[in-house]
């Protein structure tokens, strides 16, 4: 009896390029609206379900105390459109200061758990927490690119928190991203180099 072997890689990388597509769509008919983006983290929380093609030995976390503890494989081909699409890895205990894009950026859960706090900075209510979302398997977020967010990885020891996340630019060509202080003053905030190319050929 012949047994056929399953091409994680391969089934990865269609689900990708369909569920980009869908994302590519809806981005052309909405535009860059909250809309378009909660429609988009649907698209992509369905994508997570299939865990099992992404939480695998093909893709190794950061080594502790280097690039931050964080990795993003990125799983979409460049089709000039700017959007990008990583599988992220991220250590326990990774932290990210307040934050925004300057783009919209979507997060969803794999394996583990990461809060997201997000926050408001305007002239009248200063600066302040707003919300906390526990962003893990089945639960996302979507953030509009001034929409401020920081990242709290959970869990014990090196074992990695799992996600998907989808942008608008790329992750290593956002360097207008802005980082706020608990005063709501403002600095550039980098961002992380660690990223490298997982697309394999459909």
């Amino acid at each position: 009896m012949d047994v056929k072997v399953r091409n994680i890689p391969a089934e990865r990388q269609k689900l990708v390029n369909k569920t980009m597509a869908r994302v590519a769509d809806i981005n052309d008919t909405l535009g860059a609206t909250r809309e378009a983006i909660n429609q988009m983290k649907d698209e992509l929380l369905d994508l997570a379900k299939h865990k099992e093609l992404f939480v695998t030995d093909e893709f190794v976390p950061a080594v502790r105390g280097t690039f931050k503890d964080f990795v993003a494989y990125r799983l979409n081909e460049d089709d000039g459109s700017g959007r990008a699409l990583y599988v992220s890895l991220a250590l326990p205990e990774k932290s990210s200061p307040p934050h925004n894009h300057n783009n919209w950026a979507i997060l969803v859960g794999i394996d583990g758990v990461e809060v997201n706090r997000l926050y408001v900075a305007d002239g009248a209510e200063g600066f302040k927490q707003i919300d906390e979302i526990a962003v893990g398997q089945g639960v996302g977020v979507a953030l509009m690119g001034s929409d401020i967010h920081s990242i709290h990885v959970q869990g014990e020891g090196d074992v990695p928190v799992w996600q998907l996340r989808c942008y608008e630019r790329a992750l290593e060509l956002q360097t207008d991203r802005v980082q706020y202080d608990a005063d709501g003053r403002t600095k550039l905030f980098p961002p992380n180099s660690n990223t490298k190319d997982a697309t394999v050929a459909a």
